[in-house]
């Protein structure tokens, strides 16, 4: 054979034998990710959401991603098909509650979800740790920071919306206390008592242990949650630390101790709100002596302002071990220089409690002039800001007859709360009285 013709077939043999270089088919998803995951097939009633975020700066198609589960039931099972694009910086939730997932996906148990073409190229992924805890209702698996960011346990979740930690500076500090029995008003007609209250400008509601508790509240409660979640209302468990219908003493005379039980108490309470609902804070209510407290000082350890401090430690050590932002609030009688009574100090409280709330009612047995009403206001402002904390004056909304104040009489109480050192009010309470409008007041 000629040999030029040789040289010519050699050459082009070769470069036809050539491998042509393989695309990676999860290439054209790439910055697709998945940013929330909330599984709730072990909690009845919830759905199971994925969000998904487009962290770049150009639109993606979503033709032909899906979503794989592997866990004790499946492996590499699809779970759901995307379509559609997805603009820079858009996200969007697939859910089983419009079968865009197909499947629920527990807590409670490790599983591993894949984001890809196929389960071989994935495009991003998570994998539950098998010690890592359950979610509680409202709790999710999230990208902090939104987006880009390492995965964390949080206890409330962020569905359609940047995923960013509860941050108290961000609120305004006005709140209102509400007992469980008012659950039903403040949820009815998808929420207007409650969309009313943010408008108004409160911006946290301390929502009294029993309406979590009390099984024939539990939908209202749940339903309370998401409409405050989705209005920006922050919802704090209102506890009783030392009463349950009678006092409660934290301290064993006898054996002249601490009681642990009462402590190990308020501490799971505390812990179950804050992973179960998802509240933003621990408010403690009952957090004193009913008066007797002079009676319990045995030693320097163990004495009644110690039993009050050590409560309130062991709750801000509970809420910052989230890192999430959760605070603390605890309800303070109005009478200055009253430890022997009530075992609460103010300035030492306030090591540990963000915020203190004076219940500073002048109508009934204090009867407050507006002067001693503002003083203290200022006096708790002082002895909050020795402690690190701030005060947020708590004023009644009703007379001396239990009569609700009308919006004005009430505003005129507010304005001279606004006058002091107080860095907010808190009202008491909710179904009393005429709310006024207050946006203009602690911007």
């Amino acid at each position: 054979m000629n040999r030029l013709l040789i040289t010519a077939l050699a050459g082009i043999c070769m470069f036809a034998c050539k491998p042509i270089p393989q695309v990676d088919p999860a290439e054209s998803f790439k910055g697709v990710v998945m940013n929330e995951i909330a599984a709730h097939e072990d909690s009845e009633g919830f759905d199971t959401w994925v969000e998904i975020v487009n962290t770049t700066d150009k639109e993606i198609s979503l033709e032909g991603l899906q979503l794989f589960i592997t866990d004790d039931y499946f492996s590499n099972q699809s779970i759901g098909s995307l379509s559609g694009a997805l603009a820079s910086g858009e996200r969007k939730v697939f859910s089983t509650a419009d079968q865009a997932l197909r499947t629920g996906i527990a807590s409670n148990a490790p599983f591993t979800l894949v984001l890809g073409p196929d389960a071989q190229h994935p495009v991003d992924s998570y994998e539950r740790p098998a010690d890592a805890r359950a979610l509680g209702y409202f709790g999710s698996y999230q990208r902090i920071p939104d987006g880009t960011g390492e995965w964390k346990y949080v206890t409330y979740s962020s569905e359609g919306r940047a995923n960013e930690l509860f941050d108290l500076s961000k609120t305004r500090p006005t709140a209102v206390w509400a007992w469980g029995s008012h659950l039903s008003d403040l949820t009815a007609n998808n929420g207007a008592k409650l969309r009313d209250l943010k408008k108004l400008g409160y911006d946290h509601l301390l929502m009294n242990f029993a309406g979590f508790r009390n099984k024939n509240y539990r939908q209202q409660a749940i339903k309370c949650m998401r409409i405050c979640d989705e209005i920006g209302l922050a919802v704090h468990v209102w506890l009783q630390a030392f009463y349950d219908g009678d006092w409660i003493s934290p301290i064993d005379d006898e054996s002249k101790s601490f009681r642990e039980d009462i402590y190990e108490r308020i501490r799971n309470e505390a812990t179950q709100y804050l992973e179960t609902w998802g509240v933003k804070g621990v408010h403690l209510d009952y957090i004193r002596f009913g008066g007797t407290a002079s009676k319990h000082n045995w030693s320097m350890e163990v004495n009644s302002v110690n039993a009050v401090n050590r409560c309130c430690r062991e709750i801000r050590e509970i809420c910052d071990s989230y890192d999430e932002g959760l605070v603390t609030s605890a309800a303070l009688m109005p009478e200055p220089n009253s430890s022997q009574y009530y075992g609460q100090k103010p300035a030492d409280m306030a090591k540990y409690i963000h915020i203190l709330m004076p219940m500073i009612y002048r109508y009934g047995s204090y009867n407050f002039s507006d002067t001693s009403f503002k003083e203290r206001s200022d006096y708790y402002a002082e002895q909050a800001a020795k402690g690190g904390g701030v005060s947020w004056s708590g004023i009644q909304t009703y007379d001396a007859s239990t009569k609700g104040m009308s919006a004005e009489a009430l505003r005129r109480d507010i304005d001279l709360m606004a006058q002091t050192k107080a860095s907010g009010v808190v009202l008491f309470r909710y179904q009393l009285g005429t709310f006024p409008d207050i946006n203009d007041l602690w911007n």
